[in-house]
């Protein structure tokens, strides 16, 4: 027997859809974690800053990229 769809059923989504929702969100969380931000006049990041704000996407989203590695922990002594 097969199930039909109701009417609250969400409209299925394409991968480059999904991907872009995926992406957006990743962003947005970047941001509100704190670990994207624009330089300084030297470059600099902030401390806990991963990620370097560059520009804005025509979507009107940052464009971001990693410029290093943070982890809270510890590293090995």
């Amino acid at each position: 027997m097969a199930h039909s769809k109701g009417p609250d059923a969400p409209e299925p989504i394409s991968s480059e859809e999904r991907a872009k929702r995926v992406e957006e969100a990743y962003i947005r969380g970047l941001i509100e974690r704190g670990e994207a931000a624009k330089a300084d006049e030297h470059g600099n990041l902030p401390p806990g800053a991963t990620h370097e704000i560059v520009g804005v996407a025509p979507s009107g989203l940052p464009i971001v990229v990693r410029r290093r590695f943070y982890s809270g922990r510890p590293g090995p002594n």
